[in-house]
């Protein structure tokens, strides 16, 4: 186990012998983003291992309770199971997470999109009086993915609209997440598509802070619609240009969204470069994005 899981379990488990099913990933609880599978196996290493730690912070996700205090949890029903998960406190090692239940199709398909716009794989859906099968993937535990075609063709240009206190070593930036949108033409107003916490240099950080401090305001700007609450507004002058993998739904994020329906957002955003030659009514706009969605997945 990793040292940190290791020391941070002990502190949340309340037990002397418990054996968990659990995930973990690499994360950033700043910007509430996963990282891609390819920089959490950078902690697979045997040199480095403390400076790696800090770089890629790591949450373990339990999901499954299978032995506790001395009692098999294996021929229980799920529903069962997931009562001692309740004992397992959530803190900065391990996240609980028990899942949600649900009898609506369009929901299930909501909770999917949303969790590729964190940057995960998708979801697995379990039976409610499902034992425990390691290795199984039957109709009890069901895997639903979508498969990406990969790196969006075209970047999308967003507006920056407020940042998030970083934490550890990005407290010395001030910054530590970025909110960004997109701009809706037809209302006159900029709407959220997503967090940005990864792929900035320490000098982008330092600038972005530098500029954006210079157009804070007390408030949320009457333009801005957004269900998401930054640490501090800016008003919304600061365009970038951004690189992500694919465009997914979120109901967290307010581009296109309408009717009950989630908006638009993008799944591993990384900032590409500062557009000073664009004012922010020159960014992608909602029907641009809406169009780039659409297209994604066309060979």
């Amino acid at each position: 186990m990793f040292p940190e899981i290791a020391e941070g379990a002990r502190k949340q488990i309340k037990v002397k012998k418990a054996i968990l099913d659990s995930e973990a990933i690499g994360y950033n609880p700043t910007s509430d983003e996963f990282l891609p599978f390819q920089e959490t196996t950078q902690r697979r290493r045997k040199y480095d291992i403390e400076e790696m730690a800090k770089k890629i912070p790591l949450k373990a996700f339990v999901f499954d309770v299978l032995y506790w205090n001395g009692k098999s949890l294996i021929d229980q029903p799920l529903t069962e199971r997931l009562k001692y998960l309740k004992h397992v406190a959530a803190g900065d090692a391990l996240m609980p997470e028990g899942g949600e239940v649900v009898d609506d199709a369009k929901k299930l398909q909501i909770m999917l999109e949303d969790a590729i716009s964190h940057g995960l794989e998708g979801l697995v859906v379990k039976r409610l009086d499902s034992l425990y099968e390691a290795g199984a993937r039957n109709f009890n535990w069901v895997k639903l993915k979508r498969h990406s075609s990969g790196e969006l063709k075209d970047t999308i240009d967003c507006v920056i609209l407020g940042y998030i206190f970083g934490r550890g070593k990005r407290a010395q930036f001030g910054a530590g997440a970025l909110l960004v949108g997109v701009y809706d033409a037809k209302n006159d107003q900029f709407v959220t598509v997503s967090k940005i916490g990864t792929g900035l240099t320490d000098d982008e950080w330092r600038e972005i802070h530098k500029r954006a401090d210079k157009i804070k305001v007390e408030k949320q700007p009457a333009r801005v619609k957004s269900i998401l609450q930054p640490s501090v507004w800016i008003a919304p002058e600061i365009v970038i240009e951004v690189l992500a993998d694919e465009i997914t739904r979120s109901p967290t994020h307010t581009a296109g969204m309408k009717d009950g329906e989630p908006g638009y957002a993008l799944r591993f955003p990384r900032l590409v470069k500062f557009r000073n030659d664009k004012q922010a009514e020159d960014a992608t706009t909602v029907n641009e994005l809406i169009k780039m969605a659409k297209l994604q997945y066309k060979k």
